[in-house]
């Protein structure tokens, strides 16, 4: 695990819980799933959903089944990430290589379906039936965003709508349920979980907008993968949907105006995001929602809890990774 948590108190030792779940749950005589899966293990993710289930459940009054099941929701996002690299071709994930690249995508995938079937029997032994149905509902989701993101590849007609639409299933709904799910299966108050959801449900769309941006103004060494990436798998995000109306020069319109386009046209599009002013705008989103999160933030119950929360999400943000 990452020292990402080290200001914040009882988190990191909550994380250590979760992160031996994880291990221990995943194990497998397999030699492939078992090598595949350890370079996620060990890759120093930030652990964010878990994270923040933990947070949330802190309004409550925490059981030892949570750790299970903030383990469950850390298994599904390691499993979105092993099919969401195959899909992309992606060739790093956390600074090693891809599962895929070591394994090949068949291998891949089903490494990933059998972390998604770990964590259903986690979810089936700890949570509650209409959590259980929370996380199933997600799952279809977030298939359904990656076909839809999928056939609108190299698409600069995207709507901003569609493009929120993509990453509230891809990304922000899996936070908003770590959040709810914490408080709910903590038993804290209606209000409280509501408002949880809702904090989650921002925190995540910011969240996602920011790596959208890092894509194309992240620190290689920091994001641990390639710069680009995003543009040269076709994929039309926040930087190129703010940059298409501030490009003067007709550039980017006319690039896509074609059905695809070559790794030279992707680097002229990588740099003219950067050059009209894409990233900044898109930067303004953020802002937004983070902001949003904030103020919902401000009206849980006061405490180191609430003031952690406040913290976390200030410093989701302001980073270059």
């Amino acid at each position: 695990m990452s020292s990402y948590w080290s200001d914040f108190p009882g988190i990191p030792e909550a994380l250590e819980k979760v992160s031996g779940i994880i291990r221990s749950s995943s194990e497998s005589q397999n030699p492939i799933i078992s090598e595949g899966l350890s370079s996620l293990f060990n890759g120093k993710g930030k652990l964010l959903r878990p994270g923040l289930f933990m947070l949330a459940a802190q309004f409550g009054k925490p059981q030892e089944k949570h750790y299970k099941l903030a383990a469950s929701l850390e298994m599904l996002h390691m499993a979105t990430l092993i099919h969401d690299d195959v899909i992309d071709d992606s060739p790093m994930r956390r600074g090693v290589p891809a599962v895929h690249t070591r394994y090949g995508k068949r291998d891949a995938v089903l490494i990933g379906d059998y972390l998604l079937s770990r964590c259903f029997i986690l979810t089936a032994e700890y949570t509650s039936p209409q959590n259980a149905v929370n996380l199933a509902k997600l799952i279809s989701t977030i298939c359904l965003m990656e076909i839809e993101q999928n056939n609108d590849r190299f698409r600069s007609n995207t709507s901003l709508r569609t493009y929120m639409r993509k990453i509230l299933g891809k990304s922000a709904l899996l936070f908003s349920l770590a959040c709810y799910a914490g408080a709910f299966e903590a038993k804290a108050s209606r209000d409280t979980c509501e408002r949880l959801r809702r904090i989650g449900y921002n925190i995540g769309i910011a969240f996602q907008i920011i790596d959208d941006i890092l894509d194309y103004a992240g620190k290689q060494d920091l994001v641990r993968k390639p710069l680009g990436n995003d543009i040269s798998s076709g994929l039309i995000t926040l930087p190129v949907l703010c940059a298409l109306p501030l490009d003067n020069t007709g550039t980017l319109q006319e690039i896509f105006s074609r059905a695809s386009f070559t790794p030279e046209e992707g680097a002229v599009i990588f740099n003219l995001v950067n050059n009209s002013g894409g990233v900044e705008a898109a930067g303004k989103y953020a802002e937004k929602y983070t902001n949003r999160a904030l103020r919902e933030i401000s009206a849980l119950p006061p405490g180191k809890n609430r003031d952690m929360l406040d913290t976390l999400t200030r410093r989701l943000l302001i980073r270059d990774k």
